[in-house]
């Protein structure tokens, strides 16, 4: 319980820093309106401040708006408070009515504005605040400058972030930092590797951009390796290192590493978050070891929506599938609304043991009772379980109700589907619709012979074949990926080029 306010200035504006929480923050703005303390400005910008520290934006306005001339630190407050809000356009709009009234921006104004238009990828706006700057006579500073190069990337303009780079003189470790988050956004990798090369200290961010670029471009087993190296250097490890490295662990089916980590984080961290829980979760779903990350999900104190999804899908593709029935039900009754992911997973289920009737259930439902309309993934989970139980009739009138224009991911399930109930009248329909997405798609090909060998039609299976030959169509070849020792290898069937091959082979 917050205490009496006395008529002392300074005790509101601590009494507010003490507040942990929203009841305590209400409670004392209660007071200051009844002492009529809420009208000094000193209040209210802290009052503001206080409600943007809790998200709560709408309340934040309402005491921005019946302050009498609100200062420059209560502007900014409340644009900082739109932005993270998510509402990024009131934020330059709020700031230009900051310019209007004749208020003078500070350091602080300049770095939430240019983040405002990062996030609308506002270059234009960008540009002109950048030349305000200019103009104000602002000196290469970290955070402007930090907030205004991510503006360029953001925005697709590298090359003037380069030149906001090139301004400093010495080395900046944050504006480097912000720097090597552009390249790897934009996928200039080697760009971002030169950055990082070059400079003579690193923080845990700069490590930290390097693995998450690496892991959002793929390059799993890079990540990997630079998190080893940053474990090497002593730096403190930071969650969105860890998070990230979590899930190249999870994408490489890096067991061995991923446990690791999960016993580091163990012994490390007091209190886990929601996200790092949950990127433990989802690392041991994708390695297959569905029951320990069902274990952390259960010990979790807190879920959100994408934890549930992530367990949820996790025994989807691993199995029982009734779990994730049974999930799905505990989810609602926590109050946690499914979201579009949840129902793919859910469908995919239905898919993997043939519950066309329940798929059917949950396929409507999405719409009628969460008003989800269906996506493309949610109708490829369909036609896949029609197809695999073998009513194709239906699953091709239900790709003709279709608002969307059917992908490849929609053609290529119904293919399947006649491939496996040798229904050659749908399938070289499905086929012909999949040459016209995908000419150059060797796979379609492959998955037409099969359909055709099934139906005993050797004639066009050789004649396919041969197109695929001739037109040197695309095939992929199927590989994995195996731990050896701590270090993941990638192979194909039948090959011995790998040096490692005889260890590979001693594990299958």
């Amino acid at each position: 319980m917050v205490s009496s306010i006395v008529t002392n200035v300074p005790v509101p504006v601590t009494l507010l820093q003490m507040c942990n929480d929203l009841k305590e923050i209400k409670q004392l703005h209660t007071q200051l309106v009844v002492s009529g303390l809420v009208d000094r400005r000193i209040n209210a910008g802290r009052l503001i401040a206080s409600y943007v520290s809790c998200g709560e934006i709408v309340d934040a306005l309402s005491v921005f708006h019946k302050t009498r001339s609100p200062d420059v630190y209560a502007n900014n407050t409340i644009i900082r408070g739109l932005t993270l809000a998510r509402c990024p356009h009131a934020s330059l709009s709020l700031y230009n009515e900051l310019l209007q009234k004749n208020l003078s921006p500070d350091n602080h104004t300049y770095t939430y504005v240019l983040k405002a238009c990062s996030h609308l990828k506002a270059l234009s706006e960008g540009k002109q605040l950048h030349a305000q700057i200019i103009k104000a006579g602002t000196k290469p500073e970290t955070y402007i400058h930090s907030s205004m190069i991510n503006m360029y990337a953001n925005s697709g303009d590298i090359s003037s972030a380069e030149c906001v780079l090139a301004e400093f003189s010495e080395e900046n470790v944050s504006v480097k930092n912000s720097m090597i988050t552009g390249y790897m956004n934009h996928g200039q990798v080697n760009a971002a590797q030169q950055v990082f090369n070059d400079m003579f200290t690193r923080d845990s961010a700069s490590w930290s951009a390097m693995i998450t670029g690496y892991t959002r471009s793929n390059m799993y087993t890079e990540a990997l390796s630079i998190f080893q190296e940053m474990m090497a250097s002593k730096v403190p490890i930071n969650e969105s290192t860890l998070v990230s490295a979590l899930s190249a662990c999870g994408q490489l089916g890096a067991l061995d590493q991923g446990r690791w980590i999960h016993v580091y984080i163990n012994k490390m961290w007091d209190k886990i978050s929601v996200n790092l829980g949950t990127s433990i979760v989802d690392m041991y779903a994708r390695c297959g070891c569905i029951e320990i990350g069902y274990e952390v999900f259960k010990n979790m104190p807190e879920k959100d929506v994408v934890t549930w999804g992530v367990i949820i899908s996790g025994f989807a593709t691993h199995g029982p599938a009734e779990k994730c029935f049974q999930l799905f039900e505990e989810m609602v009754a926590h109050g946690i609304q499914p979201n579009e992911i949840i129902f793919v997973a859910i469908l995919t289920a239905c898919s993997h043991t043939g519950l066309v009737d329940l798929g059917r259930f949950y396929f409507n439902k999405m719409t009628t009772s969460y008003n989800i309309r269906p996506s493309i993934h949610h109708y490829g989970c369909m036609v896949d379980l029609l197809g695999r139980a073998g009513r194709l009739t239906e699953a091709e009138e239900l790709i003709s109700t279709m608002v969307e224009e059917p992908n490849a991911i929609i053609w290529g399930a119904l293919l399947a589907g006649c491939r496996i109930h040798k229904d050659s009248r749908i399938g070289e329909y499905a086929f012909e619709q999949l040459v016209k997405l995908e000419p150059l798609s060797g796979e379609r090909h492959k998955l037409a012979s099969h359909m055709l060998t099934h139906i005993g039609e050797q004639e066009r299976v050789h004649k396919l074949r041969k197109e695929i030959r001739d037109r040197n169509l695309e095939t992929a070849k199927g590989s994995s990926l195996i731990e050896v020792d701590g270090e993941v290898h990638n192979f194909v069937a039948s090959d011995i080029d790998h040096l490692r091959y005889q260890e590979i082979y001693s594990l299958l």
